[in-house]
């Protein structure tokens, strides 16, 4: 019989407050209170998470795919992180990039996907939505910029000028009204890391300025409100400013008007403008947000201020005695520092990843930022009463709201699940945290005193953790009363002493590892100092100081020593307390009675330190995974490797054997989890979805769960489902997914382009169709060929009836003909061949249609153009008229892709068949379009006898009489 295996798969994703991808403010929701500050959208890996700043909790997480582990999830790719975020307003839509360069947009109102974009080769570095909602514009890594039409769930059209990625964008329009209209913006600018500034006309589809912004790299781009203005960022502290006039003739929309430095000397990753409404006139702010802890803020000067400015300098100057020309050179020289004055600089304690400006009012200065220390700040900058005045030195910003509380500054180096399996102890560098497993909240935060922690256990009963340090101490904390109960301080030391100037420091060894003994009385720990050692708690009553109360304490007893000739890595004790198994840094593993601490067996094999050891629950099998890539299975009888299995492809940070199995789980450094059979030494699920590499894995003791964490600050709980694992089905499906892969990738090379020299690339066409081929196209272009294959046999088959049925009708000479028997498909479905043609194309997305044509064979492109004659025919239009934009579009687009094939077949029948489809086509939308203005001008005429009949205006007498109270003069008193 064919051994099945409890399938693995990720229940949830938790730990992350904010990834790669910008931060967005959006207004507060119905549910939150008027008095909220809204809420932060962020990243979370492949997740988008919604948060109230005040309160720091998850509003919504919006996740889509397939859940990594699943029977249908792929095995070698983790799912790939968000890498930009865009909202609109209006629409309440939110467009999110991706690093495999799909395009997401999500309706935040019901939380649902609505569109997939995919016609990017590489990760979304930028997407903006134009005026209106119904259009956006990404950019990727791939130096391409496309423009999506989100009415049509379609791409317009693929911008290629630039050479590298594309660093900012912005729609401008020639004309800037109030009104929202539905027109495509005029011109759209971009820049890109190949230090180039372009101006793009939309209508034309075409570059029609280009300018050398930066003589490296340029990173940002911001422009003003009303659009006259643009800034751009370079590498380091250089800061170039543009005036954008499109009134003017092409080549000088877009002129240089100078540049200034920064403070910073690391470069801008984001520019953006803001109004402030004050009593006299509005004023215009600008932030750059640096890639170090700053975001510097900068005023532009209104035009009375620079004039005055420029006056009061030439007076100076002519009393100093200048020339003309020196003044106007030297005016000219400092037009910048005039127009541009710094106004402050904000400062966080870690790097900031994104900033963005808090829309709540234009009275106030908030910013939210999200930092590189996986959380998000809210800061404000107060207002001063005159911005003239205000001098950079006495505006600081105040944080007011910061978001952490849900994750860890850095990597999670420790984690343990408690005996009963409800709470998680994770340990980073200075911070303790205890998780609800079910709920994933933080029960209990410690800040740990110790430093860099690198090991922690749940002692029994789930209420103490003790965890050992990089600097050799080792603490015990109490959850119940979110204490320290005890501290060791260099519990394992080197003995050796560092001088520094008179003052001598005893420098403690790492603690690497520790374990517990099953019955829970004694800990093992193993430290960089050669040595393992025991411990013992104790129970000590101490008198509390300045009373005569006693209190208990649970104490750490140092009971022995086991001195060794390498350092220790690694220690764990066999489930029957009859063996303690210790790796070396010389690659060997030894294991000695527990009692009596004599060697019983040496462990050779390894090529590189043994970095994970675990012990089966029957101590029959020991498994040791290795920097070496490598995992052993051992028995522990005589000491025998059972297997050797290269298990990674990097570093193998653990192994940890399931419940009472010999089944185990291996993470690495590579991102992989990996589920393996201890007894037939075979992978049984690869579990991919991590980014990078997994430092830590812990089982739960009945096996029901597994929870790992990574480099990426997630922590994911794996769970067994009730599905089964077949190995043979696994190992078909990772076959599928290589096929699918390399399929894919050679789609993507596409050999049509002739390859010239450069001074022929540089001259090739900048503007392309988009198009991508991903397996969704493929299969539904195999799914239309099956449905034209079926149907055309359905066609053919009752046309040829038709003819016979005439000619026997004429003759009545003979059998009457049969009736052919429909496929078996169109008899299950009720429909005829046409009929059915037309439902498979109507179910595929309008976003794939394009490419799902595309790789239609032209015999098939023929079919399809004998049914598009069917579907417009007099007896069958009526009837399609509601698929007719769709109808219209394939034609369009298989004319269009087949050209030059139709023409060169020269074949009349194909002509006389198009002229049909374009006279029928011709003839209903006129029709169609009468019958429209007729309907409309009735229900128009309709709509205005029904109010003259029923509309009587209703008036509230309680809302009427509040109006006129307030209209009414108050009586007024003369002073006397």
């Amino acid at each position: 019989m064919v051994k099945s295996y409890d399938r693995y798969d990720q229940e949830k994703c938790f730990g992350v407050i904010a990834s790669q991808s910008n931060i967005l403010w959006l207004s507060p929701s119905d549910s939150q209170s008027t008095k909220s500050n809204g809420r932060a959208i962020s990243s979370g890996l492949e997740e988008i998470l919604v948060w109230d700043i005040k309160t720091g909790e998850i509003l919504q997480r919006l996740r889509d795919g397939l859940t990594p582990g699943a029977s249908n999830a792929p095995t070698s790719q983790p799912p790939s992180p968000v890498t930009y975020l865009a909202h609109h307003e209006t629409t309440n839509i939110l467009a999110a990039g991706h690093a495999d360069g799909v395009i997401k947009l999500w309706d935040l109102t019901s939380g649902s996907v609505i569109i997939n974009f995919s016609g990017h080769k590489s990760a979304i570095s930028l997407i903006k939505f134009d005026s209106s909602g119904t259009r956006l514009v990404s950019g990727s890594s791939d130096s391409s910029i496309i423009l999506w039409d989100l009415v049509g769930e379609e791409g317009l059209f693929k911008l290629k000028g630039h050479k590298s990625q594309i660093t900012g964008l912005s729609f401008l329009s020639e004309h800037q009204s109030t009104e929202v209209s539905d027109e495509m913006e005029d011109y759209l600018l971009s820049v890109s890391k190949d230090g180039l500034i372009k101006l793009w006309e939309l209508k034309s589809q075409q570059c029609i300025e280009t300018h050398l912004a930066h003589s490296n790299e340029c990173w940002s781009l911001g422009i003003n409100k009303d659009q006259s203005l643009a800034i751009t960022s370079g590498n380091k502290d250089q800061v170039k400013v543009w005036e954008l006039d499109l009134s003017k003739p092409d080549t000088e929309k877009v002129q240089e008007r100078g540049m200034f430095e920064k403070q910073s000397k690391s470069r801008c990753n984001e520019i953006s403008f803001k109004t402030i409404k004050q009593s006299s006139s509005p004023v215009e702010l600008f932030y750059l947000q640096n890639a170090d802890r700053t975001v510097e803020l900068f005023r532009v000067r209104s035009a009375d201020e620079i004039k005055k400015g420029i006056s009061k300098r030439t007076k100076r100057l002519k009393e100093k005695g200048f020339e003309d020309e020196e003044i106007l050179q030297s005016l000219r020289e400092s037009e910048i520092s005039m127009m541009i004055t710094p106004f402050t600089t904000l400062r966080t304690m870690s790097k900031i990843k994104s900033c963005t400006w808090v829309a709540k009012s234009n009275k106030k200065l908030d910013l939210l930022i999200s930092l590189t220390n996986n959380s998000i700040e809210y800061h404000n900058i107060p207002v001063p009463e005159s911005f003239k005045k205000a001098t950079p030195s006495d505006l600081y910003s105040v944080k007011q709201h910061s978001i952490d509380l849900l994750g860890h500054r850095t990597d999670i180096r420790a984690m343990d699940i408690s005996p009963d399996s409800k709470l998680l102890a994770t340990a980073s560098n200075g911070e303790l945290k205890i998780w609800n497993i079910k709920t994933t909240n933080v029960i209990r935060t410690f800040t740990l005193e110790g430093g860099y922690a690198l090991c922690c256990k749940f002692l029994p009963g789930g209420t103490l953790v003790v965890v050992g340090f990089k600097n050799g101490d080792l603490e015990l904390y109490d959850l119940a009363t979110s204490s320290l109960v005890d501290r060791v301080e260099k519990a394992h030391d080197s003995g050796s002493s560092m001088i520094s100037g008179n003052k001598e420091e005893d420098n403690g060894s790492a603690i690497w590892s520790l374990d517990l003994t099953p019955d829970g009385k004694t800990l093992v720990t193993g430290g960089n100092d050669k040595s393992v050692r025991f411990w013992n708690f104790k129970v000590e009553e101490e008198v509390v100081p300045a009373t005569n109360a006693i209190t208990s304490k649970l104490k750490l007893v140092h009971t022995q020593t086991l001195e060794l000739n390498e350092d220790v890595l690694c220690v764990k004790i066999s489930p029957d307390a009859k063996y303690l198994a210790i790796s070396l840094l010389n690659n060997n593993v030894q294991v000695v009675f527990f009692d009596t601490l004599k060697l019983f067996l040496t462990l050779y094999g390894h090529k590189l330190p043994v970095l994970s050891i675990d012990i089966s629950f029957d101590s029959k099998l020991i498994i040791t995974s290795s920097a070496d890539k490598n995992i052993k299975i051992w028995g522990l009888d005589f000491g025998d490797c059972h297997r050797s299995i290269f298990g990674h492809q990097d570093s193998i940070m653990n192994v940890s054997f399931i419940g009472e199995t010999h089944n185990f789980f291996s993470s690495g450094k590579d991102g992989l989890i990996k589920y393996w059979d201890g007894d037939k030494f075979e992978c049984i699920q690869k579990l991919s979805a991590h980014q990078s590499e997994v430092w830590c894995l812990s089982v739960s003791s009945n096996g029901l769960f597994m929870v790992s964490t990574s480099h990426d600050h997630s922590i994911r709980l794996w769970s067994a489902t009730d599905d089964q694992v077949f190995l043979e089905e696994e190992r078909e499906k990772e076959m599928d997914e290589l096929y699918e892969n390399t399929l894919l990738d050679s789609l993507e090379d596409d050999p049509a382009q002739p390859r010239g020299d450069d001074n022929e690339e540089d001259e090739s066409d900048e503007v392309t169709k988009v198009s991508r081929q991903t397996m969704e196209t493929l299969k539904a272009g195999e799914k239309l060929m099956e449905a034209l294959d079926i149907g055309i046999e359905d066609v053919e088959a009752m046309e040829e009836y038709n003819i016979l049925l005439k000619n026997y009708n004429s003759k009545s000479v003979g059998p009457p003909p049969a009736k052919p028997t429909p496929n078996s498909i169109l008899l299950a479905y009720n429909m005829n061949g046409q009929e059915y043609v037309l439902s498979i194309i109507s179910k595929i997305k309008s976003a794939q249609l394009d490419d799902a044509l595309l790789v239609l064979p032209f015999s098939y492109s023929l079919r399809l153009l004998k049914f598009i004659e069917i579907w417009t025919s007099k007896n069958h239009i009526k009837s399609n008229v509601v698929n007719m934009s769709l109808i219209c579009k394939i034609l369009f687009f298989v004319i269009k892709s087949n050209a030059r094939e139709l023409i060169s077949q020269k074949d009349p029948k194909i002509k006389n068949q198009l002229l049909s489809v374009k006279e029928q086509l011709r003839g209903e939308l006129q029709k169609t379009c009468t019958q429209l203005g007729v309907n409309t001008q009735g229900l128009k005429f309709a709509k205005q006898q029904w109010k003259l009949t029923h509309e009587t205006e209703f008036i509230d007498e309680a809302e009427q009489r509040e109006y006129e109270d307030k209209k009414a003069v108050k009586r007024s008193f003369t002073t006397i």
